[in-house]
């Protein structure tokens, strides 16, 4: 008896770009009605586009009213154009008459002016500010225990780590050379980017010097070969120096005192670690409540760059001295976060208010492309996504809005763990993700490797991978071959999956009749009606005769499929697309094997479709060759439950 929940209703839009929110303007308001607007003023001064950069904007008596905004500003809006933006209020002080709001804003062009509007005056609007949607990762340690995929933690001696009220505490307790207290970020992140966290030190013992806090980035594979660190000493933070090592061999530079904090014990402060490329070099910067100290400016480096460029963690620790004396205490956290950084940092100018809400041009910033319609209920549909370092919080809260419910991410050896906290975000908006593994390294060893991986990583992570998906082999010369290739490789990574179920993509070209031979060892088949040679169905009529024979052998197999066909801005309207999708809907009604649709935008699978075609020489096992990158497009696809055998 075969069971199939097929549950699904409604698709808004396709992300292509992971811009920030998409979104008609204004939305999540809690009713009521803006009355006033500013314009905010954006100028690269980088000479290099900008894409989802995080910019502040900063608020006083000066050039806005705070009387005309709810107290803490929950009222607070951006758009640009019909897109509402993502933002976040670090700081919101009515009394002093002065804040800072961050806002993560899709595009602004090198040396180009960029135009966005902020909305303000609305009594009924509910706060939307958003930290995680804002920056690339944000903890505002709410909760008693440390946020589950944030952070790696570790001590020694009587080192201890704490949440307490919304506040994180990295405790030395003793006086002891080796009490450390220390925590890393779960996540990955690249150059040009740049970790800022509000601290205070607290002083415990007798000796008025306190805790050591060390703050900046740590090579991702090895923390002690390469960092870039801040450290702070001494009573009232007097004393910072760089603590920089290179991944070339036991090479480090640790500077001599460069700068005065001057911060009173426990207070509140914030400090900035900047770790960006210039002039082909890896350099590092040191922030103080926002304003940079020029004083710390160094390039890591004297003639090469042997930091790591690509990937570090975020790290922070507390330690005592070496001296054993009573230096005890504790590093206090408000918050954490990483945005990105480059220099010459955008010059933000908050405009005069306009008084009503004013539409404005998208001009200055290039539109996502999407797809507006409306799936009728009871199909599935979903998206694959080739990268995730533009998809947040918030933009998986709004696939969710918009009705998918699985994603296909790609994933190999390298990137497993940096999806995790990606792949939590999707499970908390109701969303699966399957691990769409490609044949990077050239053959299907490489595939079994990263299915391995994926495997091992479910055993230990708590957000686990609900699936997997790879592509079949046409080889339409030869489908005998290619359909024992097929089945080789197919058993080979159900062994070594961990059971978990896999879906396969069929090619145009895969002979019909060896559908039968792998459905075994397959959970569902999408049968795709275009190839990356330029030729894609978007006629209801067209694609139904061109899957016939196929849906009919998946049919007589007592398996499922869903249908996946290619849109194009040029060739296809949002009203031809409502068509396709509603004509295919009525003609498969009745069939039990169809589960639903997979859209992909056609320039893109284009883009992800490049495939160096394999030889007998690196053929561990023949497979996968002509449409390997298949599995790299940007679509769509779901099941939520198949069948029980």
């Amino acid at each position: 008896m075969k069971i199939r929940i097929l549950w699904y209703g409604l698709i808004t839009l396709l992300f292509i770009i992971g811009f920030t929110q998409t979104c008609a303007a204004l939305t999540y308001s809690g009713g009521g009605e803006w009355k006033n607007s500013t314009e905010i003023n954006i100028k690269d001064n980088s000479r290099q586009d900008l894409t989802n950069y995080q910019i502040p904007v900063v608020l006083n008596n000066s050039n806005f009213d705070f009387s005309k905004a709810q107290n803490a500003g929950q009222d607070i809006r951006f758009t640009s154009g019909d897109r509402q933006l993502q933002h976040w209020v670090e700081e919101w002080d009515v009394q002093s008459g002065r804040a800072k709001i961050w806002v993560r804003v899709p595009y602004i062009a090198s040396g180009e002016a960029t135009r966005i509007t902020m909305h303000y005056g609305n009594p009924l609007a509910t706060d939307i500010s958003s930290g995680a949607s804002t920056f690339q990762f944000f903890d505002d340690f709410s909760g008693n225990n440390l946020a589950f995929g944030n952070w790696e933690q570790f001590t020694t001696g009587g080192g201890q780590i704490s949440v307490v009220s919304g506040t994180l505490r990295l405790i030395v307790p003793d006086y002891h050379p080796a009490d450390i207290s220390r925590i890393k970020s779960s996540d990955d992140f690249p150059i040009n980017s740049m970790f800022v966290v509000k601290r205070k030190k607290v002083t415990t013992g007798t000796d008025s010097r306190g805790p050591v806090i060390v703050q900046g980035f740590v090579d991702s594979r090895n923390e002690d070969r390469s960092n870039m660190l801040i450290s702070t000493e001494l009573e009232r933070e007097t004393k910072v120096n760089w603590i920089l090592k290179n991944s070339t061999a036991d090479v480090s530079r640790t500077t001599a005192d460069l700068t005065d904090l001057n911060v009173a014990e426990d207070t509140w402060y914030t400090t900035g670690v900047a770790w960006y490329l210039e002039d082909e070099l890896g350099k590092v910067a040191f922030f103080k409540d926002g304003a940079r100290d020029n004083k710390m400016d160094l390039t890591t480096t004297e003639r090469t760059n042997n930091l790591n460029l690509i990937n570090v963690k975020a790290y922070l620790l507390a330690r005592t001295y070496p001296d054993v004396s009573d230096n005890t205490g504790y590093a206090a956290f408000d918050y954490a976060y990483v945005r990105k950084f480059v220099s010459g940092e955008p010059t933000v100018t908050v405009g005069r208010v306009t008084g009503a809400a004013a539409q404005e041009s998208t001009n200055d910033t290039p539109e996502p492309a999407k797809i507006n319609v409306t799936v009728p209920g009871g199909v599935i549909n979903a998206v694959r996504i080739f990268d995730t370092t533009t998809y947040d919080a918030s933009s998986l809260e709004e696939l969710n809005a918009s009705g998918f419910n699985l994603i296909m991410v790609r994933t190999n050896e390298e990137n497993i763990w940096s999806l995790e906290r990606f792949v939590k975000n999707a499970h908390e908006n109701g969303i699966q993700v399957y691990a769409m593994i490609t044949r990077d390294a050239g053959n299907s060893t490489s595939m079994m490797d990263t299915a391995q991986q994926v495997a091992d990583y479910n055993n230990k992570s708590l957000a686990r991978f609900d699936g997997m998906n790879i592509a079949l082999n046409p080889c339409s010369e030869d489908p005998n071959e290619a359909c024992e290739d097929n089945l080789a490789l197919l058993e080979s990574l159900r062994a070594s999956s961990g059971g978990l179920p896999i879906a396969v993509d069929v090619p145009v070209s895969y002979d019909r009749s060896a559908l039968q031979e792998v459905s075994d060892e397959v959970e569902f088949f999408i049968l795709l009606t275009y190839n990356e040679q330029g030729e894609h169905l978007n006629n209801t009529a067209t694609i139904i005769d061109s899957i016939s024979a196929k849906m009919g052998e998946v049919r007589g197999a007592g398996e499922n499929a869903l249908i996946g066909i290619a849109v194009d801005e040029d060739y296809m309207t949002d009203t031809q697309v409502q068509d396709l999708i509603e004509g295919l809907q009525d003609y498969y009604s009745q069939d039990t094997a169809f589960m639903g649709t997979a859209i992909v935008v056609y320039e893109d699978y284009r883009e992800y479709s490049q495939v160096t075609p394999s030889t007998d020489e690196n053929r561990a096992i023949p497979a996968f060759t002509v449409l390997i990158a298949i599995s790299m497009l940007l679509g769509a696809v779901y099941i939520l439950k198949k069948k029980n055998k």
